[in-house]
């Protein structure tokens, strides 16, 4: 991580009296007003600090996934106590369910895990001997009688019968033969089995899309008596949990053959981790991962002990690995076939940033695109290009419509709205959705109308509700990262200014790269809570003179309107006399 001065910024003057615009009505009620200065974020603020919790490291009393999940502890725990014979767990990764079972239910009692299995394996298999005879093999819920068996829910989605004769066995307390393999190919009488309880306690661990699609294969699968607990892939950043964390990856080391990571290694691994979150203070725990990264990084090093120089290098090269579509939006630019302004300044036009996800693709990366606005005799409608031609889906024109009714509620005292704005996604030729570039709009829309130029050298995302707040927004990270990438590009070199919601600042975990550029002033991230907050930094100019210019362009059309139409009605006067 870079080394930064400690945060000494106070957010003390962010709350003083703000101008805000009155309606038609003189007699409205005040609202509260808000701040429109903002100051730049610095590089500590964008980024995960676990060096604070690795350097009062303790290794954890009791087992590192009851720290964890403590509640899910808690529900298995007493579920291996009750007569209920089944368990849903609901979590996006087997190993968390596994690492987390191993450690709850104690050694004394057998337990199985399957990722796969089938009818035989499960139920068991009928077979005829050449005496006649037959002979009927165990499956894994006779194996483990009194005992516990923790199944992956996929094949019983993959093969519905396994999960309704399943749901017999528990709903009876035994098997039949005919649940067997083979049990219809036999034509004498099968054996009776009624008198061989099953009380085998079945474990059923899917993912939330998963016990979805349970419930429509069996909308009735609730008539077996069962529990309820869920695993958070993400967990919340504490002490417990980073040691917890820490703990379990010296496990996985020592099982490894490795060295214990030293802190500067086990930073890396958890800002990955906060990072895979895009959350400052939450952490993705997913066993796999963490495996997988351990791994792969151990290919760099030399002496089975893994540096933070061999994290980066595993990042970097799973990154290298994943950027060709990147590359090519990024060769578009050095082209100029994507046509940007990023400096000087210009009427109705923004930058605007975005997240490109790609079908089949493994990864998201940011995008900088060019909003226009123009305008036009009209009734205060922000036409929507994109929506029109049916390239942007719901989301995109709910948010349209919102920055319109925003904008014109300011103008309730005109009878009518006499300009409209033509909005357009320049060079985009792919369907999009979503409704953080309302900020963005809503800006372009108001230069458009006021003729008060935009700076170019200003990137915009956020979201709006109805009363101008600047709401959250996805793939923030991803978003910053790619003015980054204009940097390396050589495309800009100045100081370069980011606007985007306050909301968003907890999920701020940038790569190196753009932490160093907001290091050296190359980028300054303002982050606001409020629209009006972005009129100054966009077009130096406060809401209410932007209001007040649009207001003055709206009366000299009217008063040019009025000397039109007395000119004319004029001219049809002395047309009548004198003809």
């Amino acid at each position: 991580m870079i080394n930064c001065p400690p945060l000494t910024l106070t957010r003390a003057d962010i709350l003083t009296n703000n101008i805000y615009p009155s309606t038609s009505n003189d007699d409205s009620s005040a609202i509260n007003s808000i701040s429109e200065k903002t100051i730049p974020l610095t590089a500590q603020q964008c980024t995960t600090h676990f060096e604070q919790y690795l350097a009062v490291y303790q290794k954890p009393k009791s087992a590192e996934l009851a720290l964890l999940f403590p509640e899910a502890v808690s529900v298995v725990s007493r579920y291996l106590k009750l007569p209920t014979p089944l368990l849903l767990v609901n979590s996006r990764h087997w190993l968390s369910a596994q690492k987390m079972l191993e450690q709850t239910i104690t050694d004394t009692l057998p337990t199985g895990y399957l990722l796969s299995y089938n009818q035989e394996s499960l139920f068991g298999r009928l077979s005829l001997e050449n005496d006649g005879q037959l002979d009927f093999t165990d499956g894994y819920l006779t194996q483990y009688n009194q005992g516990v068996l923790v199944l992956n829910i996929s094949p019983l989605l993959v093969e519905p019968g396994l999960w309704f004769k399943l749901k017999s066995v528990l709903q009876r307390g035994h098997l039949q033969a005919s649940d067997a393999v083979n049990a219809e190919k036999i034509k004498q009488v099968l054996p009776d089995l009624t008198k061989q309880l099953i009380n085998t306690k079945i474990i059923l661990v899917a993912n939330r899309l998963q016990l979805e699609e349970l419930i429509q294969i069996d909308p009735e699968y609730s008539q077996v008596s069962s529990l309820f607990c869920e695993l958070a892939s993400q967990v919340l950043v504490s002490q417990s949990s980073i040691d917890a964390i820490v703990s379990y990856c010296h496990n996985l080391t020592n099982q490894l053959g490795l060295d214990n990571l030293d802190n500067n290694a086990l930073s890396t691994l958890l800002n990955f981790l906060a990072t895979e979150c895009q959350h400052q203070n939450q952490l993705l725990f997913a066993p796999e991962s963490i495996l997988h990264t351990l791994q792969y990084a151990n290919l760099f090093s030399d002496n089975n002990k893994i540096s933070q120089d061999d994290l980066n290098a595993y990042f970097d090269e799973v990154d290298q690995a994943q950027s060709l579509a990147r590359k090519y939006s990024e060769q578009s630019l050095i082209e100029g076939q994507v046509n940007l302004q990023l400096t000087g300044e210009n009427i109705g036009q923004i930058n605007g940033l975005s997240v490109v996800e790609l079908l089949g693709y493994p990864c998201e990366f940011g995008e900088v695109f060019r909003i226009s606005a123009s305008d036009m005799i009209g009734d205060g409608e922000i036409i929507d290009v994109e929506r029109k031609v049916e390239l942007a889906g719901n989301i995109h024109a709910k948010s349209t419509l919102i920055v319109q009714g925003y904008l014109n509620h300011f103008f309730s005292h005109v009878s009518a709205f006499p300009y409209s704005c033509n909005l357009v996604f320049e060079q985009s030729y792919q369907e999009s959705d979503g409704d953080s570039a309302s900020l963005a709009i809503l800006i372009a829309a108001s230069s458009c109308y006021s003729q008060f130029p935009v700076k170019q050298n200003i990137f915009v995302t956020g979201s709006l509700d109805q009363h101008g707040n600047v709401l959250a927004i996805g793939g923030i990270n991803q978003k910053i990262e790619s003015v980054t990438r204009l940097f390396e590009l050589g495309l800009i070199t100045d100081t370069v200014l980011i606007v985007m919601p306050k909301a968003n600042q907890i999920n701020l975990t940038l790569n190196l790269r753009t932490l160093a550029l907001i290091e050296a002033g190359k980028i300054e991230i303002h982050t606001i809570s409020h629209c009006h907050q972005a009129y100054p930094l966009l077009l130096d100019k406060t809401f209410d003179e932007v209001i007040k210019a649009i207001n003055l362009r709206i009366d000299i059309a009217a008063k040019e309107e009025m000397e039109e139409n007395s000119s004319s009605l004029l001219s049809r006067i002395k047309y009548s006399i004198f003809h």
